[in-house]
């Protein structure tokens, strides 16, 4: 019997992943004869890691941005649609959104990879 190392490396990144992540996707839902766009829940509450790619300064006089790419790791399992929307709460407790996402990229046998960019102007915590 031989031990798959791709399988062993899936479940020992698994386990090293301390950020939570729900991932939300649309869905036609037909409503009164019309057809509306909701987001549906793919995944609640699941395992993953992740890594800021770049971070950039404000652009404009006005406002600050909050913009950055971000890769998120996670398991093969799930399928992440284009454009899905993903909470993300990391290692202490703090959820972002992220609202452009790539496709999940699952030709890794021991994980996938979603890139996201987070981009809204920066707000004041009152």
């Amino acid at each position: 019997m031989t031990v798959d190392p791709f399988k062993a490396a899936s479940s020992t990144l698994s386990r090293l992943y301390r950020d939570r992540v729900t991932i939300y996707g649309a869905k036609p839902v037909i409503r009164n004869g019309a057809t509306e766009i909701k987001d549906a829940l793919i995944v609640s509450n699941l395992a993953c890691k992740l890594s800021l790619n770049n971070q950039q300064s404000s652009d404009d006089g006005q406002f600050g941005t909050d913009a950055y790419d971000v890769k998120l790791f996670l398991e093969n399992g799930v399928s992440v649609p284009a454009g899905a929307i993903l909470d993300v709460t990391d290692v202490n407790g703090n959820t972002t959104r992220y609202k452009r996402s790539s496709a999940g990229y699952t030709a890794y046998a021991s994980h996938q990879e979603v890139t996201m960019i987070r981009d809204e102007k920066a707000m004041v915590k009152l």
